[in-house]
């Protein structure tokens, strides 16, 4: 090949490459792909799937340890809104002797909730309420008398004391099923007890819990132990759904930072299962 056609050959080929680059770059998705395949931090709402309903929160006013006031659960909407949610089922405590909330309260605030939401600019995002159920005599009670708000269909969302399980797990697990639902166990990488022990987790497989990842935990926010074991139980594939369990400002504006590229690319998969509570 002659010199002339040498550089030309090149020339050519040089402003495709620069051409396709372009292109490649100004494309939403592939600068998504860009950041999964780099290690550097992904925002939050570049991680979110398109539908991603979220199951896990605290945003009924004055009923828990979640948001206060109306406002302060308008605000956090409006963020899930901007972040690309477009439906939050929120799951108030429900825990004997602290927050025995019925579910005649919770769908009571749910109402007052929502009819401020539209007025005050959030009108994209569909609101529902489910509760977080303490596996406590309350809950028992509630379940054999059929006064049960689940999440989904038959799905509803569980915990334990981070202390230690219920004594009579398998009796408890044996009225959910026999009641007809299915148990989500809300951030099983906070039972710091069963840390040590991955039989333990197996077991409540076995049993038939489904398992929720809270994604405040991979940020560090509950310490650097259970972020840890958070990225152990991920590489283990035990969760099943993701959820925020945002209480709070301060919360929300640590999720908003996203996740180590790594981490992002290991959730995605898991929080898009959370498509089926749509």
């Amino acid at each position: 090949m002659r010199l002339d056609n040498l550089k030309q050959f090149f020339t050519y080929n040089k402003l495709l490459f620069l051409r396709y680059n372009s292109l490649f770059y100004k494309s939403p998705q592939n600068k998504f792909i860009l950041l999964l395949l780099s290690n550097k931090d992904v925002p939050f709402h570049q991680i979110i799937p398109q539908g991603y309903v979220d199951i896990h929160s605290h945003l009924l006013p004055g009923i828990d340890d979640g948001t206060k006031t109306i406002y302060q659960s308008t605000y956090i909407l409006e963020q899930f809104e901007k972040l690309g949610m477009r439906k939050v089922i929120t799951t108030p405590h429900v825990l004997k002797d602290i927050w025995p909330n019925s579910s005649e309260t919770i769908l009571k605030n749910l109402k007052e909730l929502k009819a401020v939401l539209s007025p005050l600019g959030v009108s994209k995002i569909k609101l529902h309420a489910s509760a977080e159920y303490m596996m406590d005599d309350l809950f028992f009670t509630r379940l054999k008398n059929n006064d049960i708000l689940p999440l989904h269909q038959d799905y509803i969302l569980v915990e334990m004391s981070t202390f230690s399980p219920p004594i009579n797990l398998k009796e408890i697990v044996f009225e959910i099923k026999l009641a007809g639902y299915i148990p989500i166990l809300a951030h099983p990488e906070r039972y710091s007890f069963y840390e040590n022990n991955l039989e333990e987790y197996d077991e409540l497989k076995n049993l038939g819990f489904l398992f929720q990842l809270n994604l405040l935990s991979l940020s560090g926010y509950y310490g650097g132990k259970i972020k840890s074991f958070s990225k152990k139980l991920i590489n283990l594939n035990y969760f099943d759904f993701a959820g925020t369990d945002v209480h709070n400002y301060h919360q929300l504006e640590i999720l908003k930072k996203g996740f180590n590229s790594k981490i992002a690319k290991k959730i995605t998969p898991i929080m898009k299962n959370n498509l089926i509570f749509s």
